[in-house]
């Protein structure tokens, strides 16, 4: 069966139509990624402490800018207890933030000398005054997301994470369902639509649930515009396509923390991020159906019709005898397997399972590391704006790295092992840290660790979609990305732990990060290799590498391996020709199969 891999030696791997074409898909990216952190800015905690309606004379006297601190400080003195609140290099007092005086029954007329005239507290029963002086408006402050329900801040970030996770699952059988651009269509249009109504949320539960869908939306447009920019390249610029949209995701980051410094406002700042999105929908007219997905799915006239596309774009000639094969190859077949592979064919096959369980926990891994790191690193100190710019800053050496040495040097499955293990000792590293005095120290650690880690997100984004065949290739990426949100979602309970022995969280992190990276090595390498089109190909895949080794280092040559692979072989035909009811294919497969596997003909 002609592959896209075979055309792409006459259209070019990476001909200037697929570039024009990659930096339009690249562009998604950029607003995919702001609503992942928007958080940090949408529901900002700000200084606050409880209203005393007593004292509403003495704020009005607070208007002055020049002695603002200081009445605001008179006031806080006046009617706010203070609390001790242990932090990690010493103990320090800080006002209440849920209780205050009860001076119900006191002179406090201005004019009056303004002190301390009872001990007794009470809760907040007047609501909270907020400081406003870096946010104007916040989720935290608009929804009085404090005390007792300052859990519901935890709520809503969970809830992306979430969203997150249906999202991936969700676009990723329907990408492969009934295509890439419409599935990126109906994200772009749908993060617009979601992000908008999250603007003008009446409550915390209303946020919650918007916050949900943008999750879903977002994860579905990022992920099938991943998809779609590593299908039209061929097999040694892969990496390239698949890093090089992780900086646009990474220009994201940066830009969020630009806008959050200008629009203090968070609706504002939420519209800002979502209606753009609606602009997308122009790519459908725009950028054609992934040729690769056309081919696999026996879409042939339509497929014809993208590939005279691409050769027209690039300025090269496809031979005709090319296109005759394609009309050639007919659509019966590929229909039928397109209907019935699913979820089930990752886990049928004992070798497809075995690197699907692997790749698993890989993204679980590299996900639950990244967000535990993250929280090790968030109290910085400084300007919030300036923390989240370098946050996104960093990882640009990461996917630098990620996107020569995975090519260059190491190969995928290597690379994946320098960079999760270097990660997950950085990480443990930190334990032997002086807590005061040498917080630098820590810090650059877990800097480096999140560095290794997000260069080892880059990779396994690109080691996934090459691992996988065509007919499963979104989907086994969503189901990846799912048990990425299930270790985004774990992160924070992680550190949790740390109530029971404060080391456990920091030993998780780095110990899973090590293992991740040893079983990488498990894993097929993928450079330089043609993807996998069928499920039969995706479980040969990587098998007969290994039966080659084996075969190269036997005394007795072909004629014991050759039986062996040849029974194998059958033995996994047989079993795929289920797919389907394609009896008379099955039978024809199995012969060539074995026939291939015998002569060690067949190409990887």
């Amino acid at each position: 069966m002609l592959k896209f891999d075979d055309v792409l030696e006459y259209l070019g791997e990476f001909g200037p139509y697929q570039k024009r074409l990659y930096f339009l898909v690249c562009l998604m990216a950029i607003l995919s990624a702001m609503p992942a952190f928007a958080q940090v800015f949408l529901a900002a905690e700000t200084d606050h402490w409880c209203n005393a309606p007593e004292l509403e004379d003495y704020y009005e006297n607070c208007t002055n800018q020049a002695v603002h601190d200081v009445c605001i400080e008179t006031i806080k003195n006046f009617s706010i207890p203070l609390e001790d609140e242990t932090g990690v290099c010493g103990d320090s007092l800080v006002y209440s933030k849920c209780y205050r005086y009860d001076i119900s029954d006191i002179d406090y007329s201005p004019g009056k000398d303004i002190a301390k005239y009872t001990n007794t507290t009470i809760k907040c029963d007047y609501g909270w005054i907020y400081d406003r002086s870096q946010y104007k408006s916040t989720v935290f402050q608009e929804f009085d997301l404090v005390c007792d329900r300052y859990f519901l801040a935890a709520l809503s970030s969970s809830m992306y994470m979430v969203g997150v996770l249906i999202g991936g699952v969700l676009f990723g059988a329907l990408a492969d369902k009934i295509g890439r651009m419409i599935s990126l269509t109906i994200a772009s249009v749908g993060l617009a639509i979601v992000g908008t109504a999250c603007a003008f949320s009446p409550n915390i539960i209303a946020y919650c649930i918007f916050r949900l869908a943008v999750g879903a939306m977002a994860m579905g447009m990022f992920l099938i515009a991943f998809v779609i920019g590593t299908e039209m390249v061929g097999p040694s610029k892969r990496v390239i396509a698949g890093v090089v949209i992780e900086y646009f995701f990474s220009f994201g980051y940066m830009l969020l923390s630009l806008l959050a410094y200008f629009i203090r406002y968070w609706w504002i700042l939420q519209l800002v991020m979502s209606v753009p999105c609606a602009a997308f929908m122009v790519y459908f007219w725009i950028i054609p159906e992934s040729p690769r997905w056309l081919l696999s799915t026996g879409r042939t006239k339509k497929a014809e019709k993208v590939i005279r596309k691409y050769e027209k774009g690039n300025g090269v000639t496809v031979p005709q005898s090319v296109y005759d094969e394609i009309k050639a190859q007919g659509k019966i077949e590929e229909e039928v397997e397109e209907s019935k592979a699913s979820v089930v064919d990752l886990m049928r096959y004992p070798n497809m399972r075995k690197k699907t369980l692997n790749v698993f926990y890989n993204w679980f891994t590299v996900s639950l590391v990244y967000y535990g790191l993250s929280l090790n690193t968030s109290n910085l100190g400084g300007s919030d704006y300036l923390n989240a710019f370098l946050s996104g800053a960093v990882e640009i050496p990461a996917y630098t790295l990620s996107l020569y040495i995975p090519q260059t040097i190491l190969g995928r499955r290597w690379s994946m092992f320098v960079t999760e293990v270097i990660g997950g000792v950085a990480c443990i590293l930190t334990l032997f840290v002086p807590k005061c005095g040498m917080e630098w120290i820590g810090i650059t650690l877990a800097m480096l660790g999140k560095l290794c880690i997000s260069a080892s997100f880059a990779i396994i984004y690109v080691f996934s979609a090459e691992l996988y065949p065509t007919p499963v290739r979104t989907i086994g990426m969503g189901l990846a990305s799912m048990c990425a949100r299930i270790g985004g979602i774990l992160a924070p309970q992680m550190i949790l732990i740390g109530t029971l022995w404060e080391p456990l969280p920091i030993i998780i992190f780095g110990s899973t990060s090590i293992v991740a990276g040893v079983l990488a090595l498990l894993l097929p390498e993928t450079r330089n290799k043609k993807l996998p089109e069928t499920i039969e190909e995706s479980e040969e895949f990587g098998k007969k590498t290994k039966h080659q080794k084996k075969k190269d280092q036997s005394p007795k040559g072909d004629s014991v391996w050759s039986a062996k692979e040849k029974h194998e072989a059958e033995k996994t035909a047989k079993e795929l020709k289920k797919i389907g009811g394609m009896e008379n294919k099955a039978l024809d497969t199995s012969t060539e199969t074995s026939v291939n596997v015998g002569s060690q003909t067949t190409e990887l």
